[in-house]
């Protein structure tokens, strides 16, 4: 089995802000040859009992400078995230569609579960109604849902501000979703916020919530509740079974690392601000003191595939950030994928006329590289080129479209290397994964287990000593180089000629692998899956470079 797929969202068109320019409405059609109606953009002022829209936030918290006059405006640094656009993205809402094919007979129990993460608020808000929680249909997605506002705002201001310090929170049971919010409305509704001494006037004036102090804001935890997922496990007879499966364990890899007591999540994805923030443009009716830190609202991550998709295809989708906010978050992603490993290659030898030498990956992220959803690997292009910079040798050569050469043109996947004689052999850092009849499947509610996890560890993790959830699976497990922060890879090029060699070795990632996305488009029959097909074939980004090394060696 090779090509099925995984996870995320579609929706609609162009949105004009009282803060923002929502650029241009002339973006070229997705595909000529199918016509996809244009999104409706969700209004960003809705209010509901619970919840209220992002853009009754800016008339305080935009317009904000730190002590060095740079803008850190929270609305407008969040709202061209993926946090922002987690309902709007057309790659989730594909695969939901697809795993909803696949087990229409447990619809209710697949779109509930994805739209607690993806569109939370929605899902809150229907659950204390006593309402249904699904998507498509007359479901969240749905422009005529009494949900629709709520849920197209994915992870946004008034979610995140009001989940309760539980026991549960960063515990087993907060995990998969489980956070709590209140049942309240009004000036009861609690914002919780990371600042001693807030002041509650004006919020409570402008936007009827209490903010409060919690120092779970700036707690891993916090995030732990939507990034460390279980998924039910159906067999392949279509039975619902006890088990569960860990699609993500995004908090266990961190607990388990050195940066469990040195960084938070927040401490890399929301940086600090330079010096203190006023973080309030009402003056004395608002919160007039400086305050410090102030974690920036970038969400940073890695997928700026999407990020140029949702960018590139507004009127399809509907975003309501403007193409400025969403080049200045790529930019920022970009160099944050950049800094989170680095290559060198080392002990270059030449042995009678075969050259060895080693590729050293490390990893400087808080957690597993890449982590999160299983569609998303990374791999080492190795080159090794002559005189006449002609190449001799190459591992992991990939094409425009993000196929990789002797890995995606196979009928099995690619195990773990310790060492890399052929080209044919590819280091792809990956998760492979395992339905219940011990066959490699892309179809997340057939998974049982990894047939394949070896993605880089970040440092101080003990794959001997840890829990279930986040060991290696496959051939790392058994590699003495494989350890926490680091794995090399020995590579022998043999029976080469005399003269000059140069050595390239790249790290690539790509946050849809080329697998995944072909076992997706088979089921081009629903609309959504059709329309994330169209857009990744007018994408233009379908992997990103990382780190690269070079090395010269003479073969006398």
């Amino acid at each position: 089995m090779r090509y099925l797929f995984i996870t995320i969202a579609l929706f609609f068109s162009l949105f004009l802000t009282a803060c923002g320019d929502s650029s241009s409405n002339d973006t070229p059609p997705v595909d000529d040859a199918v016509t996809f109606a244009d999104a409706v953009v969700h209004d960003a002022n809705f209010t509901s009992i619970h919840f209220s829209g992002s853009q009754n936030c800016t008339q305080c918290h935009n317009g904000i400078v730190d002590s060095n006059g740079s803008d850190v405006s929270i609305v407008n640094a969040w709202h061209s995230t993926i946090m922002a656009n987690a309902a709007t993205d057309p790659f989730w809402q594909a695969k939901v569609a697809s795993e909803v094919k696949m087990h229409p007979e447990f619809e209710a129990v697949i779109e509930s579960k994805c739209s607690r993460c993806h569109t939370p608020m929605a899902n809150v808000e229907a659950a204390f109604a006593g309402d249904d929680t699904t998507l498509f249909h007359d479901g969240f997605l749905n422009p005529d849902s009494l949900y629709f506002n709520p849920a197209m705002q994915g992870v946004s201001c008034t979610l995140c501000h009001q989940i309760e310090d539980t026991p549960e929170l960063g515990a087993t049971d907060g995990f998969s979703g489980h956070y709590s919010i209140a049942d309240n409305s009004g000036i009861a509704r609690m914002l919780y916020g990371p600042y001693l001494d807030p002041k509650i006037t004006a919020m409570q004036n402008n936007v009827q919530f209490t903010p409060a102090y919690s120092a779970h804001m700036n707690d891993a935890k916090h995030c732990a509740t939507c990034h460390n997922l279980d998924t039910p496990v159906i067999d392949t007879n279509g039975t619902l079974t006890a088990f569960t499966f860990p699609e993500q364990a995004v908090y266990t890899e961190w607990e388990y690392s050195d940066f469990n007591t040195t960084q938070s999540c927040q401490d890399c994805h929301m940086p600090k601000a330079q010096g203190s923030v006023v973080i309030s443009t009402q003056g004395n009716q608002g919160d007039p003191v400086a305050r410090s830190p102030f974690f920036q609202h970038k969400f940073l991550g890695a997928n700026t595939y999407m990020l140029e998709i949702i960018k590139n295809n507004r009127a399809k989708i509907g975003p309501i950030a403007d193409d400025a906010s969403f080049d200045t978050t790529i930019a920022n992603d970009r160099a944050f994928l950049m800094a989170a490993a680095d290559v060198n290659i080392t002990d270059t030898a030449i042995v009678d006329d075969n050259l060895t030498f080693s590729v050293l990956v490390t990893n400087h992220s808080g957690h597993k590289f890449p982590t999160g959803f299983p569609s998303r690997r990374l791999w080492l292009h190795v080159n090794v080129t002559n005189e006449a910079n002609q190449s001799v040798f190459e591992s992991g050569a990939v094409t425009d479209g993000g196929m990789i050469i002797g890995v995606d043109d196979q009928i099995d996947y690619t195990p773990h290397y310790e060492t890399i004689t052929a080209p044919s052999q590819v280091q792809v850092y990956e998760t492979i994964l395992s339905d219940t009849d011990d066959n490699q499947t892309y179809i997340l509610l057939h998974a049982l287990h990894y047939l394949k996890d070896n993605r880089l560890l970040p440092s101080g993790f003990d794959k001997t000593n840890v829990p279930e959830n986040v060991n290696p699976h496959g051939r790392a497990e058994d590699d003495d180089d494989f350890i926490g922060g680091s794995d090399t890879v020995t590579y022998e090029v043999n029976n080469l000629p005399a003269g000059n060699y140069t050595i390239t070795a790249t790290l690539y990632y790509q946050t849809l692998s080329y697998g995944f996305a072909q076992d997706l488009f088979k089921d081009d029959d629903q609309t959504p899956i059709a329309l994330m097909k169209a857009l990744d074939s007018n994408a233009t980004l379908h992997y990103e470079t990382v780190s690269s090394d070079t090395a010269s060696q003479t073969l006398p």
